[in-house]
Formats: structure tokens, C-alpha cells, sequence
């Protein structure tokens, strides 16, 4: 029952292989009627703008690796949320480290850069994320 269930990202750690290829991994917390289960990750696969995409997309890699009502809702919105809206490259943080407002971008230049969320959740009833209250 996906009622009142909240996803808090709190990070996209992004590598690239030595082909080229882009990973993730995602990081966060699952709350529902406000019980927590922190540290929750999964691996996801990154594919760059095509004709069928105008930003890059994310796909998970083992979706029975986590069973939460509406979490392919959440990934997409994350996906937009993070491509689109904020207009952020994987490929532009491993060889640029570019800063944004909204989010930080730590130990970038390499092979690998960590994207962070602060204070937001999606709200899987609404189908949309929030900024947490303090």
C-alpha cells in the first residue's frame, strides 16, 4: 500500500568505466508513517540525450532489488528532476566539477562524482518531491 510513503534521496555517486559507459548509484531513505529505513541503494545505468530522450535517462539495474510501491514514479521524477529541471550532465561533473545552486558536487574531475540532495523527499501519494520543513 504505497500510501503516505516518502523517499528521501541523499545522493547520485556517478562513475564512468574505461569504455566510457555512465553508472549511478543512488542513495536514500524510505519513510512511511514516519518510520525510517535509512541507507537504502541501488545501482542504476545512465544513457546519454538520443532521439527518443532530450536528457539523460536512468535505468535501475536489478529493479527486484527493491520493492517499493511507486518507485519507478520516484526514479523518473528524480530523472527529470535532475537532467531536465536542473540541467545537470554526468559527463560534464566527471570532467568539469560545475557547481549548482541546489545541489553540491564533491570529489569530481575523475572517474567518479557524488551529487547531494538537501532536504528534500518525494511524496509518492502526491507524485511530487518537497523541500523538508525544519
Amino acid at each position: 500500500m504505497p500510501a503516505f510513503i516518502k523517499l528521501h534521496p541523499h545522493s547520485l555517486v556517478f562513475n564512468q568505466s574505461p569504455s566510457g559507459d555512465c553508472t549511478a548509484d543512488l542513495s536514500f531513505s524510505i519513510e512511511q508513517y514516519g518510520l525510517m529505513v535509512r541507507d537504502c541503494m541501488v545501482k542504476l545505468q545512465l544513457f546519454p540525450p538520443n532521439e527518443l530522450h532530450s536528457h539523460w535517462w536512468m535505468v535501475c539495474e536489478d529493479p527486484a532489488q527493491l520493492k517499493v510501491p511507486g518507485f519507478a514514479v520516484f526514479l523518473r521524477s528524480l530523472e527529470k528532476y535532475v537532467f531536465s529541471t536542473m540541467q545537470f550532465s554526468p559527463l560534464d561533473a566527471l570532467l568539469n566539477s560545475p557547481e549548482s545552486v541546489n545541489l553540491r558536487l564533491v570529489s569530481g574531475g575523475t572517474a567518479s562524482s557524488e551529487l547531494f540532495f538537501d532536504k528534500m523527499y518525494f511524496d509518492i501519494t502526491q507524485v511530487a518531491f518537497h523541500l523538508q520543513k525544519d
